[in-house]
């Protein structure tokens, strides 16, 4: 059984694509990452280059750090109910981009812990949870612009 017709019109086409943008703008607001799962997510991350703070009980953080992270992602899914298509090269080098700056922060608080100056481990921290905040907007910019460019 055949589903398009046999002979191609071009007001048919013109439909399709019309209703192609109003799917597009009704699909839009599922796809956008909302604020409080990056919120979520830079608490996690400030959280988790605090560590060295913790000294030889750190290594129970991890799975409270995951089990945070699951809950999040397992909402956000839940609330999108629309899985975006992979946004390529460009999130994936944004991605790249933040798990080496959270190593590094990583790195330089256990410097600051290891030269007693435990105090300023807050800075990185905070640099942690703002960084991880504006990247991750910046790949909900990414696939909005995707998402924009289907056709």
């Amino acid at each position: 059984m055949e589903t398009h017709s046999p002979v191609p019109d071009a007001r048919g086409a013109e439909e399709l694509l019309a209703h192609l943008d109003a799917d597009r703008t009704a699909l839009a607001p599922h796809v956008t990452t909302p604020t409080w799962y990056l919120t979520g997510m830079a608490g996690l991350a400030a959280v988790f280059v605090v560590a060295p703070l913790l000294g030889d009980r750190r290594s129970g953080l991890l799975t409270p750090l995951l089990a945070g992270a699951l809950v999040l992602v397992t909402a956000l899914r839940q609330r999108r109910l629309v899985r975006p298509a992979g946004s390529g090269v460009a999130a994936g080098g944004t991605l790249a981009v933040l798990i080496g700056a959270l190593l590094v922060l990583l790195s330089t608080s256990f410097g600051l812990v290891a030269a007693d100056l435990h105090p300023w481990v807050a800075l990185p921290a905070l640099a942690a949870g703002a960084l991880t905040y504006l990247l991750g907007r910046r790949l909900d910019r990414i696939a909005q612009e995707r998402l924009a460019r289907v056709r």
